[in-house]
């Protein structure tokens, strides 16, 4: 299934006769496009959702903003408020802003991950392309309102990427778009806990393959506590570990995710160490006489970026409710 979408002038920031954009560049995603794109909530006041976009022929794996702005419903006080999906571009595709020009026609392949989940293919025609006016007859004669198309028959020019093993990129505009949800709900809820924390903060803009990809980024693809990595080409023994288990009813929340080696993250889910307050390893005391030893008191491998931190309260909730779950789980012989 595709949806194709021909690009309108006012969407990409109105450029000047110069080339000059005085407003910001994204995509209008028509609200009849079915289930292709995630739903989002008609009553939540400008609900989001990241959306991973594979470019450069699936080389690249970028984050965006995909917004229900629904001022309309929630009675804006615009001369015109309207409700309308977006789906926002950024500098990591757009660097120049000049990438997308009016008249251009994208195609997204709606494609799935080995977690399972979407992530969705952009391929861009211009009207010097041979298969332009082949993509230009089918938004004509498709039925929905305006520039776009749902298109389920197969477009054999379009390469699907076959496997996803792509860079990931999360700009800067995408973690402002959760910061900003952070701080407006921070005032009105605080931050006594940790339901209040995955409130604020938008668990519910990730899944687990953005869960993994924000973790792995934010710590530069390197395991916390070794401070190494085993990789081969895009293979690597790297795991996003949840603070708070997923089992434990924990988020995908990055700051909820540290990366580790995957024998680190066994050890850390057996509860074999913890993490304290100041990013310290504690090695449980029955273990002292193993190789997680050399790790004790060590102060963990922390992102620059403090947008990817773990979170104090997930790892309080990993000393009091993991730490030493080995114990009720059968020995310790794997780890001498």
């Amino acid at each position: 299934m595709y949806y194709l979408k021909k690009l309108q002038f006012q969407e990409l920031g109105s450029p000047d006769a110069d080339g000059k954009i005085s407003r910001g560049r994204y995509f209008l995603i028509s609200k009849e496009s079915g289930d292709f794109f995630p739903p989002l909530s008609e009553t939540e006041l400008n609900d989001t959702q990241l959306i991973p976009i594979l470019t450069n022929e699936g080389q690249k794996k970028v984050y965006c903003s995909l917004v229900y702005h629904n001022n309309k419903f929630h009675g804006s006080a615009a001369k015109q408020p309207r409700n309308e999906y977006r789906l926002y571009l950024n500098t990591t595709i757009d660097p120049d802003r000049h990438y997308f020009n009016p008249g251009d026609i994208v195609v997204f392949s709606k494609l799935r991950d080995e977690n399972d989940e979407f992530v969705y293919q952009m391929n861009l025609f211009t009207a010097h392309d041979e298969n332009y006016s082949v993509l230009n007859e089918i938004i004509e004669s498709a039925p929905l309102r305006g520039a776009h198309a749902v298109f389920e028959q197969e477009l054999d020019f379009i390469n699907i990427v076959e496997e996803v093993q792509a860079d990931i990129l999360v700009p800067e505009e995408v973690k402002k778009t959760i910061q900003a949800q952070d701080e407006e709900l921070k005032g009105d809820i605080g931050e006594s806990s940790i339901e209040q924390i995955e409130q604020s903060r938008g668990a519910n803009l990730f899944n687990s393959s953005s869960f993994r990809d924000f973790v792995l980024l934010g710590y530069q693809a390197r395991c916390a506590i070794t401070n190494e990595v085993i990789s081969y080409e895009r293979l690597n023994n790297l795991e996003a570990a949840h603070i708070k288990p997923k089992a434990h009813k924990g988020s995908f929340l990055p700051c909820n995710g540290i990366a580790m080696s995957r024998d680190m993250h066994w050890a850390f889910d057996k509860g074999m160490f913890t993490i304290n307050e100041d990013y310290r390893v504690q090695v449980h005391d029955d273990i002292r006489e193993t190789c997680l030893n050399k790790y004790h008191n060590q102060i963990i491998s922390l992102p620059k970026d403090d947008f990817f931190k773990p979170e104090k309260l997930f790892l309080a909730y990993h000393q009091s409710k993991i730490f030493g779950l080995f114990k009720k789980s059968g020995g310790i012989r794997a780890l001498r």
